[in-house]
This record gives structure tokens, sequence and C-alpha cells, in this order.
């Protein structure tokens, strides 16, 4: 017995000095964080509403930070491989994700992912949200969600509705619409909001859904009418324009969610610092007005409120993609 003593104190007591000393690096590291410039993956091109609200609220967050903040565009199939690379980067901070709904909704479609969205991220705060416009084409008698549902019941093909892509969120909400109210939809997709609302201001197709950023011009120029706005409020962009709940269909609120997220592990005084400093940019006034002219939403939520809102997501779509069927390759 006392052989075998010797042998664990032999091998504990250094394990046990490794252990405190990282500790102790870690702790360290913590208290100085940043100390060098911090890395931002977006995992989309740029030029998007995801891409152009990173770089308004990173490069606000480098003031609070004291060292630079730099965006990195990694665009991929649902942004998968963006996420992965920030689920396996060490978690020291200088690694971060700004995600898209994408988050969650990836989850909610049954894709197989190479990481975990609860385990393998420390969600820092869900940032802004986009809502989505539902427009027609001007030469259409539609003025409201119940003209469309009426029509697509008498027309034997439905009414045809433009859709950027598949499993997208204006997907989701089609699909929601047709559950909710039996409407007809042919959905036509596309590969992205181009050629979708050039079909539709052409007249090709008569409806289309998509983020309120994209089709904007189109609206306030005369060529599109909005009809409705996923959102629980109006816009301050068009105020004459009701949202999905006040047509009396709550079901239809939902919005292009953006949100700062950390590799899982990451120390708790790390996720603090980079939630202070999201907030401390988004509670700036010259930023929150741009936002805001661009059409976000405002949220700057708690860590555990980013979280609850992933987890709400995924539970909501769940069930409407295997109602309706979507499968994503």
């Amino acid at each position: 017995m006392r052989i075998v003593t010797s042998w664990f104190a032999a091998i504990a007591g250094p394990l046990a000095g490794a252990a405190l000393c990282a500790s102790a690096t870690l702790h360290a590291q913590s208290a100085d964080y940043p100390t060098r410039s911090i890395r931002v993956i977006v995992a989309q091109a740029a030029g998007g509403a995801l891409d152009v609200s990173a770089r308004l609220i990173t490069a606000r967050m480098s003031e609070t930070l004291g060292q630079p903040v730099v965006v990195e565009n990694r665009p991929s199939a649902g942004g998968i491989a963006g996420m992965e690379a920030v689920a396996k980067a060490p978690p020291d901070g200088y690694t971060l994700l700004m995600a898209a709904a994408t988050i969650a909704t990836n989850t909610a479609l049954g894709i197989k992912l190479p990481y975990d969205p609860e385990r393998d991220f420390a969600p820092i705060s869900l940032a802004v949200s986009i809502p989505l416009l539902f427009v027609v084409h001007p030469a259409t008698p539609y003025r409201t969600l119940s003209d469309i549902v009426a029509d697509s019941k008498r027309q034997s093909g439905g009414v045809a509705v433009a859709i950027a892509s598949i499993g997208a969120l204006p997907h989701l909400l089609s699909e929601m619409m047709k559950l909710k109210t039996g409407a007809n939809l042919n959905l036509i997709f596309y590969k992205g909001s181009a050629p979708a609302s050039l079909d539709t201001l052409s007249g090709t197709i008569p409806v289309f859904i998509d983020a309120l950023g994209p089709v904007r011009t189109h609206v306030e120029s005369g060529k599109l009418r909005a009809l409705a706005l996923s959102s629980t409020v109006r816009s301050p962009i068009f105020p004459t324009v009701p949202t999905v709940a006040e047509q009396g269909m709550p079901d239809l609120t939902g919005a292009a969610f953006f949100g700062l997220l950390a590799p899982g592990g990451t120390a708790a005084p790390i996720q603090r610092r980079l939630h202070q400093a999201v907030v401390a940019a988004l509670a700036q006034p010259e930023l929150r007005e741009r936002l805001l002219k661009q059409g976000y939403e405002i949220h700057a939520s708690t860590p555990e409120g980013y979280k609850a809102y992933m987890k709400n997501e995924i539970a909501r779509w769940s069930p409407v993609v295997k109602a309706a069927g979507i499968k994503v390759d």
C-alpha cells in the first residue's frame, strides 16, 4: 500500500501542480484580455445584412476593448464551415463568431453538423435582427395576406411565391403560413435574393418574401408593394406597413437574427468582457440610428437571453420542417 501511495503521490503531485499553473495562467490571461487583435468570423459573403451589422458593431467594440476587432468572411452552405472553425478554435476569446439564424435553423432542419450548437459555443449576446417583408408585384390585386390566402384557395395551381433559398427563414415562414391558414402556395426556389427579386419585379412571380434590406429600395421606388412585416412592431422605415400580427397571423412573426458567440469553454471573465463591449457598442446613439435606418432591430441581450432565443427557434421550426417534409442537402 505504501508503494502504491508513493507512486500516486509522485504522479499526482506534478499533475496537480501543472493544473494549478494552467489555472493561474488562464486567470492571468482573462484578467489582461484582450492583448491583441480579435477575429470575428462571418460565415456569409461580404455585403449582406449579417456582414454589414457585424462590421458596424465590431468597429465600436474595438473602441471599448482597445484592440482591433477584425471581420473575416468565410461563406459556405448554411454557414457551416465558418461556424465549425469557431467551434474548434481555442477558447481564448480571440476567435469569435457573428452568427446568423442558421445557428438555430440548421439544427431544426436536421442537418448533420460537425459541431454541437449548444456545447461548442458560448453565447455572448443577441445583437440585432432584421424582419422579413411580404411583397407583391403592384399589378396584383393583393392588399393583405388574407387576400393571398383566399386567392390561393381559388386557384388550382395556387399562388406562386419566390423564395431565395431552401431552408432559409422565408421558406420556413411560407410553410408555417400554409400550415396555419391552409393557403395553397406554390413555392419557387432560387439561388439567392437577386434572381428571386428580378422575377417578382418582372411580374413572373406575384409574391416574394425576403429580409427587409434587399427589397427595401424596390418598395420605396414603387416597383413592389409591401403587404406585411414579420415583426412584433412596425418598422420606422415603413410605418404604414402592418405587422403579420395586425393582420391576424401572429405565427408568421420571425426575423433573421444575428448574435456574437465564442467557442465553448471560454472563460467567464472573457465572456463578460465581450458582452460589455457589445452592449456598449449598441448603446451608442450614432450606431443605433444607423442600424435602425437600415431596418435592423436592436437587442443587446444577455448571454442567457440569446441562448434561450436560439433554443426557442429550434423548438419552433423543427415541427414545421417535419410537417412540410423539408430536406436540405
